[in-house]
This record gives C-alpha cells, sequence and structure tokens, in this order.
C-alpha cells in the first residue's frame, strides 16, 4: 500500500466509537458471534461504499490524477476543516459553545436517569442479537473524512480495477484493526482479551480530547501541506 494511503489508513483506525462498540459487544454472552457480526456489516458497507465512491470518481473524471483541481482543493478543504477541528476541541471551544446554549434555553428539570442513559448506538448493540448487531454495523460504519480522501487518492491514480479493490480492502482491514485484534484475541485468549480491551478503552475515555486534537492536527497538515504541493 503507498505510505500516503497508508497514513490515512492509521489515521481512520484509531476510531473511538469503533473501540466502544466493540467493548459492548464483549460485555455480551455471545461475544464472538456478535463481534463477528459487527465486523462483517462494518467491513461490508464500508467497502461497497468505497468501491462505488472510487468507480463513481473514475467514471466522471473527476479527478484525472492529483494534481487535478478538485483533488488538490479537496486536500486543502478537508485538511483546514481537521485543522479548524482541532484547535476547537484544544481550546475547548466545544464545552462554551454548549454551555451558552443551555444558558439561553429556558432551565429544564434534571433528568438523572436520562443523563445516565448509555448513546443510543450503545443500546442496540447492547440487546445481544447477531441480526440487531449487523445492521447496526450497516449504519455505524459509512465513510469518515480520511477514508474519503484516501478513495480519492486511489481513484486519481486510475489503477486497474484489481488494484483498486486490493487497496480498498486493505486500507478497510488497517481501519477496522481495533474489532479484528480484539476478534482474534476471542479465539486464543478470551479472558485476557476482554480485560486488554477495557483497559485501552479506559485509556481513550481518558484521554478522547488530547487524542481527537492529535488526529485532526495530523491529518489537517498531511493534508494541507499535500494540497499546497500538488496545487
Amino acid at each position: 500500500m503507498p505510505l500516503q494511503l497508508l497514513v490515512l489508513a492509521l489515521d481512520a483506525a484509531l476510531y473511538p466509537t469503533l473501540l466502544a462498540a466493540v467493548v459492548v459487544l464483549l460485555s455480551q454472552p455471545r461475544r464472538r458471534p456478535l463481534l463477528t457480526a459487527y465486523l462483517a456489516g462494518g467491513l461490508t458497507i464500508s467497502i461497497g461504499l468505497g468501491l462505488g465512491i472510487v468507480a463513481a470518481l473514475k467514471d466522471s473524471k473527476a479527478v484525472d490524477s492529483s494534481h487535478s483541481g478538485l483533488s488538490w482543493v479537496m486536500d486543502l478543504a478537508v485538511g483546514g476543516l481537521a485543522m479548524l477541528l482541532a484547535v476547537a476541541l484544544a481550546t475547548r471551544a466545544d464545552v462554551r459553545f454548549r454551555e451558552r446554549r443551555r444558558s439561553t434555553r429556558p432551565a429544564k428539570p434534571v433528568d438523572a436517569d436520562e443523563e445516565k442513559k448509555e448513546p443510543l448506538s450503545q443500546r442496540v448493540l447492547a440487546r445481544g442479537s447477531v441480526p440487531t448487531v449487523l445492521i447496526a454495523a450497516l449504519a455505524l460504519n459509512l465513510p469518515g473524512a480520511a477514508y474519503l480522501v484516501a478513495l480519492k487518492d486511489i481513484a486519481a491514480a486510475h489503477h486497474p480495477t484489481s488494484v483498486d479493490i486490493a487497496l480498498v480492502v486493505g486500507f478497510n482491514l488497517i481501519m477496522f484493526l481495533l474489532a479484528e485484534i480484539p476478534l482474534l484475541g476471542l479465539i486464543f485468549a478470551p479472558e485476557q482479551t476482554v480485560a486488554r480491551v477495557k483497559r485501552v478503552n479506559a485509556w481513550f475515555l481518558a484521554n478522547s480530547r488530547t487524542i481527537a486534537v492529535v488526529l485532526s492536527a495530523v491529518l489537517g497538515a498531511f493534508l494541507i501541506t499535500r494540497g499546497i504541493v500538488n496545487s
């Protein structure tokens, strides 16, 4: 895999939401079939949409090369948004914005039970049904920014179809490492795997803002630099 695609794949792989879903599934009695269903659903939707997007871009001739207008403009646009997100998170602008919104709304009684509820996606995954988990995975694993940029890069390179398929599949295998590694662990060392995943998830939760800032800044700097070079 080209180095630039590998950078984008590793950035996309550090996805706390995926790890949170894995933790929920590992807490269920039928954790191996549930995690298998989630991984199958996630890879299916992600690879399928990825191949469709690459084919559409190649047919439209919108990205003739990495130096084409749409290609470097997209790099600059996505890179700029990623840098803005990094700055906003680093300065906690999102927290101040939420506080201002709360202050302008009429006061509402605090529902303690509502505040303790887990996100809807995690409650759905916790139902312990393979079909439900499979459908949830299809809905939760739509392409993100790094993946979309990678798909644009693959289309711009104008490889044969077989190479496009290999690159999209390879990218996804890297992007879903946070689910693939625990699934392998369940086969060889199930109890140790559950404990390790919980520790990693706790670290992600404790450092979520820092992780998001670093990932956004790295992605932004990478894309802005590449966009300027290719313009």
